[in-house]
């Protein structure tokens, strides 16, 4: 066993010395022993046979906790040992649950002496699975253990069988969760966060939606001087060891740690859900942080330092804080490759096929995880060292990914602030296994829009992206000394990234990049950030089943997240708020104030009732008018008609500002998924509509300057799931995408809605300046290319 502290050897005894020696002394025994021994004696040899043969499964067995399978006495290895055992071994367990026949194909790993994580060893027999199942219920399990040159990376079924443990089958049984620890944070009692297909939010499997609230410095966060062999580690975190509590984990004799799982345990008590981190600095910023013995050995890992991650990332599901871990930095996101001499150029290295198993093997199990690609993946920096991934690598590193890690967890990317377009474009929809995109926003006022562009071009890619803000520009986020207010990062990016779709946060600091040691200097961002949280969840905001709706409030400076029922309206400098409501319909309004100091209820709360709807005045928030607000917008019923006997009542005011003509033509609506109205551009009000499939004329004197033609989807007809062959980008349209034609040309695509026939652009419509005059037309409106359509046939009377 070899202990290490700070990179430095301490010890080495040769290793199951003592088991050898005992069991030789065993069969010694058996030679020696008189006649009326010998069934003793045999009984005595069967059972330590089927001691050399175990599988032991430990763990608390309730569902969303991990199980754990050990093979206590499986072949002897050690780190150092000529024959490499990451390499020359390949452990694979599949679980199948009893009742829904769900199946988790989970790679295995070599564990040393088991407890590594506190003896340091380097050396030993034991080789573990771990699993987290995700129902209650009987799980079923098989083995698949193999051995010869390289077969860890081999995909192919190769190797000779390890006996008597490969093909070894058993199962167990889980009961329900009743873990209700840590104020409702802990991730055992949610289950697996995972991206939800056709979503571009997160969620735990007992149902709960994600907001990512998280710290992006320091990226070198396990660069931490008391895990064994990171002598260069920049980090004690010190000030939060007043933050280590009796009964939160330590390792080793001496109780290290406490500094670490302080960190955590404070940043889980002000809100924040989620740390950034990278488990590979070496030629990068900090060059303090590595999986393996030595910083560049690509092909053996440091098993007592990865054990101690893993008691870190144990600390962070309890606490309910999500690991982003990010793969690679962008100084060495070639080094596999260029350590590995069967490679050449930009490839996929053995070395590279290993690390990835190891770190799903390790940590797949945790509840929190979300798999990063790479930060600034792809910059060419202009140094000449070519380190970086081209398009084909990170497809093929996607796919591999995606097909190692069993649960379905986030696999997202980072890039280069003027790299987005050049990167993400060719991983949208089926191209990749990319679900989610890691954005680095260099102007902190372009964080809506830039964040608005990769939610919108994953959804027409037919699959939505599950797309996070992780790094702001220039100095980054600023301490409380400096900056107590944080003003811009609530406004621009906090607020810019919520109703732009985004899933959550993670601010960085470029002074603390690498040295962060005292989360307390952020306090009151930490406040800003999750007092917006808690009022999603106290005012129930379904953000998931909301999206970006500029166009419902007026002024180029506000922005909006909406549903049918809700909308979340954010003013970023104040002033009056104008929002485009239905006709003859109550909303409860209210106002939030986004700055500290101020309470989490809304202010101001009233219900108003529209008659004409349209582009309805709401007013100005209760204070501070000239400072930024949030609105809160809830339909809460439609207006009663009185009944006959009733004697009439005054006319309700319109809540729109100007009288709206009547409408030229009141018909049944078209077949199809859609109705047409005409819009007035001045106010957004519909003032015709809806028209009829035939026989309609519209006569152009009775109808607003530069009007223009809206489809509204039907109730209860939701657009079609599209084909693998839809187009992505520039063509006719994703799923949500509007396809407008006249006469049987496509004149117009509207991706977001009010779909508009002529478009429309941060509250401003424009006009269908293509209105034919005289003579019939045919116009209809379509889901994406070749979807269903309503097709209207009117006559333009000038």
């Amino acid at each position: 066993m070899v202990r290490r502290g700070g990179g430095v050897r301490v010890a080495a005894v040769t290793p199951a010395a003592s088991t050898r020696t005992a069991t030789a002394a065993a069969v010694v025994a058996v030679c020696l022993v008189t006649a009326p021994a010998a069934a003793a004696v045999a009984a005595a040899a069967a059972t330590t046979s089927a001691a050399w043969s175990s599988i032991v499964t430990t763990g608390e067995m309730r569902v969303w906790h991990p199980v754990t399978l050990d093979i206590p006495r499986g072949p002897w290895a050690s780190e150092t040992a000529r024959r490499n055992p990451f390499m020359t071994y390949r452990l694979t367990t599949t679980y199948t649950s009893a009742d829904s026949g769900d199946r988790y194909v989970v790679p295995c790993f070599w564990a040393a002496d088991g407890m590594a994580a506190h003896t340091g060893a380097s050396a030993g027999s034991v080789w573990r699975c771990l699993f987290t199942p995700d129902a209650p219920g009987e799980w079923r399990w098989s083995m698949s253990f193999k051995q010869g040159p390289g077969v860890a990376v081999r995909t192919d079924g190769a190797g000779a069988p390890v006996r008597p443990f490969d093909g070894r089958t058993g199962s167990f049984v889980v009961g329900p969760s009743n873990n209700e620890t840590a104020g409702g944070r802990d991730f055992r009692q949610k289950g697996r966060l995972r991206p939800v297909p056709g979503q571009r939010y997160m969620r735990f499997d007992n149902g709960d939606w994600f907001l990512k609230h998280g710290t992006d410095s320091p990226e070198n966060f396990f660069g931490y001087r008391e895990f064994d062999n990171t002598p260069k580690g920049r980090h004690l975190y010190g000030p939060h060891i007043m933050d280590w509590l009796p009964g939160d984990p330590t390792w080793g004799a001496d109780h290290r740690g406490k500094g670490i799982i302080g960190a955590l345990s404070y940043l889980a008590s002000v809100g924040v859900n989620s740390v950034y981190a990278m488990p590979l600095t070496v030629g990068g910023d900090a060059k303090d942080t590595f999986p393996w013995v030595t910083e560049r050995g690509v092909w053996r890992y440091d098993v007592s330092k990865l054990a101690q991650w893993d008691i870190v990332l144990d600390h962070m599901d309890a606490q309910g804080v999500a690991l982003h871990f990010i793969l690679s930095e962008t100084e060495n996101e070639e080094l596999m490759e260029r350590a590995d001499r069967g490679v050449l150029g930009h490839g996929f290295s053995t070395s590279r096929r290993l690390y990835y198993r190891e770190l799903i093997a390790r940590f797949g199990h945790h509840q929190g995880i979300m798999w990063n690609l790479g930060e600034e993946n792809g910059w060419k920096d202009g140094s000449g060292r070519g380190q970086y991934n081209t398009d084909w690598q990170r497809k093929v590193f996607l796919a591999h990914l995606a097909a190692l890690e069993p649960y379905g967890a986030l696999l997202s990317l980072h890039t280069f602030p003027a790299d987005k377009e050049r990167i993400f474009t060719p991983l949208l929809g089926d191209a990749s296994a990319l679900t989610g995109a890691s954005l680095q926003v260099a102007g902190w006022p372009n964080v809506h829009n830039e964040t608005l562009t990769w939610v919108l071009a994953s959804r027409e890619a037919a699959k939505p992206w599950v797309v996070s803000v992780d790094e702001i520009g220039g100095t980054g986020a600023l301490p409380d000394a400096v900056t107590p207010d944080h003003h811009r990062e609530r406004r621009d990016v906090l607020w810019g990234a919520l109703t732009a779709g985004a899933a959550g946060v993670e601010w960085y600091n470029q002074a603390g990049d690498q040295s962060m040691e005292d989360f307390r200097g952020h306090a009151n961002l930490w406040a800003t950030t999750d007092r917006t949280l808690r009022l999603l969840r106290a005012q129930r905001v379904p953000f998931w089943a909301m999206d970006p709706a500029d166009w419902v409030v007026q002024g180029r400076n506000n922005w909006a997240l909406a549903s049918p029922d809700i909308i979340l309206v954010f003013l970023r400098w104040g002033g009056a708020a104008t929002v485009r409501l239905a006709p003859s319909t109550a909303y409860a309004v209210g106002w939030f104030d986004p700055r500290l100091g101020a309470g989490v209820a809304l202010e101001g709360a009233r219900v108003i009732v529209t008659t004409t709807g349209g582009a309805t005045r709401i007013g100005v928030a209760p204070r501070d008018a000239r400072r930024d607000w949030a609105l809160l917008v809830r339909r809460v019923g439609p207006v009663p008609t009185p009944s006959p006997p009733t004697p009439p009542s005054p006319p309700l005011p319109s809540s729109s500002a100007a009288p709206t003509p009547p409408p030229p033509l009141r018909v049944t609506p078209p077949a199809g998924p859609f109705s047409f109205y005409v819009v007035d551009p001045r106010s957004g009000v519909d003032v015709a509509g809806p028209l009829p499939p035939t026989g309609g004329s519209l006569h152009r004197a009775a109808l607003p300057p530069g009007f223009s033609l809206r489809a509204a989807p039907q109730e209860g007809l939701p657009p079609p799931p599209l084909s693998p062959t839809t187009s992505i980008r520039g063509g006719a349209g994703g799923r949500g995408s509007v396809v407008w034609e006249l006469n049987g040309q496509v004149v117009r695509v509207e991706r977001v809605p009010p779909y508009l026939i002529a478009g429309d652009h941060r509250g401003t419509i424009y006009p269908w300046r293509a209105a034919p005059c005289g003579g019939a037309a045919t116009i209809a409106a379509r889901w994406g290319a070749g979807g269903d359509a309503s097709t209207i046939h009117v006559t333009m009377v000038c």
